[in-house]
């Protein structure tokens, strides 16, 4: 009844009907409504996007609704609906994509044989850190695999992970007490838990010579 021509006038109220935040893999559609739910005269609806970046040049309104088709990395970020009908405020809601991904891989050894010029030694304490960025952080996932097959957590083989919350999110592997039998290629492997990204994994070679070879290769 607050549409009807004899209503008082009324600042718009507005509501976005999806949780936030909204998910999305790389490539697909996206569709985000926002509906008026008061407000008169009836309020005109607008969206934006924070921080002054234009919206997609793919992205299509109509009516309150944002469809953006094929979406990519770098339409990511908060969008916002603005109801306005010049009584009171403009009515503002937020919501924010988050499209999955994985990114900036990288990994680095302690002692650091690559600029310490301090080749791995038998007997010695090793760690390979693994580091990547993952969207969103809560789904990042690790696992280790020597010479390609998998490896647990053992009381010489130390695996840790940070807190999947933290970003970039870090993987560890401590050898303890470094054996000959240690050498070989260690493939830290992260990935998202509900799928639909390519796994990164990065191969590290442990040797006698470690520091006067490069590291291993990374794959996307």
């Amino acid at each position: 009844q607050f549409f009807s021509s004899s209503a008082s006038p009324a600042p718009p109220s507005v509501k976005i009907l999806l949780d936030d935040p909204v998910v999305v893999n790389p490539g697909e559609t996206i569709t985000l409504v926002c509906k008026v739910m008061g407000g008169h005269p009836f309020p005109t609806l607008r969206w934006l996007r924070l921080e002054d970046e234009e919206l997609p040049r793919r992205a299509i309104v109509k009516d309150g609704t944002l469809t953006v088709p094929v979406i990519s990395d770098d339409d990511g970020g908060t969008y916002n609906c603005v109801a306005s009908n010049n009584v009171g405020n403009p009515a503002k809601k937020f919501i924010t994509i988050l499209v999955r991904g994985l990114r900036k891989g990288r990994f680095w050894i302690t002692p650091d044989p690559y600029h310490n010029e301090d080749n791995i030694q038998i007997g010695r304490e090793v760690k390979i850190s693994c580091q990547v960025e993952a969207t969103p952080s809560d789904e990042l996932q690790f696992s280790w695999l020597k010479n390609g097959r998998p490896l647990k957590s053992s009381e010489r083989m130390v695996i840790t992970h940070t807190d999947p919350n933290i970003s970039p999110g870090t993987t560890n592997l401590d050898i303890i007490d470094l054996k000959f039998t240690d050498f070989g290629t260690y493939t830290c492997v992260a990935s998202l838990r509900n799928g639909g990204i390519p796994e990164i994994s990065i191969d590290v070679n442990i040797s006698s010579t470690t520091g006067e070879v490069l590291p291993g290769i990374m794959t996307w």
